[in-house]
């Protein structure tokens, strides 16, 4: 290239247009092409002269541009970048074909090919029929995918298509149910949950990653190849710069060892995903302020509920406390002293559960609010009971054997076990044949 600059001189003006690989053009004043392709390290050979409709035709690059602005809402700057610009040299009409063949397969809509498109352009770059065709059927029949479930994958992850391959998509398959010993099946499955599983390599990322988490958890293989399973997303996360620090954090705040964040992190691996300056840290020292509570005290709570580390202040916690404190009427430490005893009312809903299940105890008691609010804040566990499946029929199953249904009868309802709350139904019955 320098040897050929020389031989021409400033004459030549170098073009930013894809050509094919060790090929350049260049733009002579009379606005003829010459195509230079290189033979060795320093020679290079002219293959082609002509004017530009017979190499690079204007005003296709500007069809194109219109046509990629138009559709997509690139601007002039977004053109520039060299992913796009080689597509701007493909003749008329082959973008917007290979648009229309994409939304024809995918079953997609406008705004589903504009995700895709602005999510990974270079699809625009691929030969429909020579190579997407083939890399699409190949990953529906392999993955046992519907169409509904394929264009999920391609909509939510478009780089995958420049990344698979049938040979790359083979090995992860057969890794996958080596390594987590499951069928074809859950390893197809665990691609879906997580596609860019297909992009990584085994030696360098996946395998190490996975040797050194369940090394540091502490976990069984069971365990640790279940987690990896329902959560593969955990393999993007890099051990250097997420998975040991946010480790290392959880056990020195919840001052919990090695095994017991293991167990959190098995109940809820999501959290593997959360910073600790801008989520963790704050949530649990927002928490603590709340409830004040001790550091050992607000350890045992995340152990029993992993899912509080996941859930919202501003529109969970709070909202959830203010509206238990309130209805129940309870002082500040009061409120603490019921969340210690209760802490998995954090993962019910206050509209379909808690308020229900109040409103529940507060009819049975003939509308009286207090003395329901004193039933539950002495027995917690009763605002956690499932309306459906216990508290409605086994009232109705008091009320046929004529059962007084008062605060005890309530509190037997909600925490007797089946065995023993049909041995006190089966006594009452008894009782009242032989009056």
């Amino acid at each position: 290239f320098p040897l050929l600059l020389f031989a021409v001189g400033s004459a030549f003006q170098p073009l930013l247009y894809h050509t094919p690989r060790k090929t350049i053009v260049f733009r002579l004043p009379d606005n003829t092409y010459h195509l230079y392709r290189r033979q060795r390290l320093s020679s290079w050979k002219h293959i082609f002269a002509g004017s530009g409709r017979h190499l690079i035709n204007e005003s296709t690059i500007s069809h194109n541009k219109k046509y990629l602005m138009e559709t997509f809402g690139f601007t002039e700057e977004k053109l520039k970048q060299p992913n796009i610009r080689i597509k701007l040299t493909l003749e008329k009409g082959i973008l917007k074909e290979r648009v229309n063949w994409l939304k024809e397969r995918l079953n997609l809509t406008d705004a589903q090919v504009h995700k895709l498109v602005m999510g990974n352009v270079s699809v625009l770059g691929l030969r429909m029929e020579e190579n997407m065709e083939p890399k699409l059927d190949y990953l529906q029949q392999k993955l046992h995918l519907d169409g509904t479930s394929l264009r999920k994958i391609i909509l939510s992850h478009p780089s995958i298509l420049n990344k698979i391959t049938q040979e790359n998509t083979e090995i992860k398959l057969d890794w996958l149910q080596t390594r987590f010993e499951i069928t074809d099946v859950a390893a197809s499955k665990m691609i879906q949950l997580y596609p860019p599983i297909l992009g990584y390599s085994i030696a360098d990322n996946i395998e190490p990653k996975l040797e050194w988490l369940q090394r540091r958890l502490r976990l069984d293989d069971d365990v640790f190849h279940k987690m990896i399973q329902q959560k593969p997303h955990i393999l993007a996360f890099s051990v250097v710069d997420n998975l040991e620090p946010t480790l290392h954090w959880l056990e020195r705040r919840l001052d919990l060892d090695d095994a017991a964040v293991g167990k959190i992190i098995q109940r809820l691996p999501s959290i593997l995903g959360l910073s600790v300056p801008g989520n963790l840290q704050p949530k649990l020292n927002w928490l603590q302020r709340r409830l004040d509570l001790e550091d050992d005290v607000l350890g045992k709570i995340i152990q029993r509920v992993p899912l509080i580390l996941g859930l919202s202040v501003s529109d969970n916690l709070e909202p959830k406390l203010q509206w238990i404190q309130e209805r129940l009427s309870l002082a500040d430490e009061e409120l603490s002293v019921f969340i210690q005893r209760m802490p998995t009312l954090f993962g019910c809903n206050v509209d379909t559960n808690l308020g229900p299940t109040l409103d529940f105890y507060i009819k049975a008691l003939g509308g009286d609010e207090d003395e329901a609010a004193r039933l539950v804040v002495q027995n917690p566990v009763l605002l956690g009971v499932s309306l459906e499946r216990r508290l409605k029929p086994r009232l109705e199953e008091a009320m046929r054997a004529r059962v007084v249904i008062d605060a005890g009868c309530l509190k037997r309802i909600g925490q007797y076990t089946e065995k023993r709350w049909q041995t006190s139904i089966a006594f009452q019955e008894r009782q009242q044949s032989s009056q």
